[in-house]
């Protein structure tokens, strides 16, 4: 006679379980995107200012290098805008891949000109911290 209500007992604490840990990894991922939106955010902001060679800080070691001798061949580019059009996160991997529109002008010969980049961030170090797994843009 105790049988069906410790069934009952054990289902409602199986799907209350169940719910919290959906719950739990909601909230955790609503926390990644924040946290990628705020970075995106400074690393659009340091793209526009012209802050080429800071921007190595937000890159996977493998792009530093590369990205800091690309950055004087920049010097007489400025970007007006960096629109993302759509980003694709897979959770297991922690990866965020995207394309970003960069709109720019070459101050020498005022040449107006746009360029899109499919951008790569992941989920490094214990912190989980977004680094972009892409070097500087190319703006020719």
């Amino acid at each position: 006679m105790h049988t069906p209500i410790i069934k009952l007992l054990t289902l409602i604490t199986v799907t209350m379980m169940l719910t919290a840990c959906n719950t739990m990894q909601r909230i955790h991922n609503d926390e990644l995107m924040t946290n990628f939106d705020q970075t995106f955010t400074t690393y659009s902001k340091h793209l526009r200012w012209g802050h080429f060679r800071e921007l190595t800080t937000f890159m996977t070691p493998e792009h530093i290098g590369p990205s800091l001798q690309k950055v004087d061949s920049l010097k007489d580019r400025r970007v007006s805008r960096v629109k993302p059009i759509a980003w694709i996160m897979d959770e297991e991997k922690g990866v965020m891949v995207g394309d970003v529109v960069i709109d720019y002008y070459i101050t020498s010969r005022a040449v107006i000109r746009q360029t899109t980049q499919q951008q790569t961030w992941r989920l490094v170090g214990e912190d989980e911290h977004w680094k972009l797994d892409t070097g500087l843009p190319d703006l020719p």
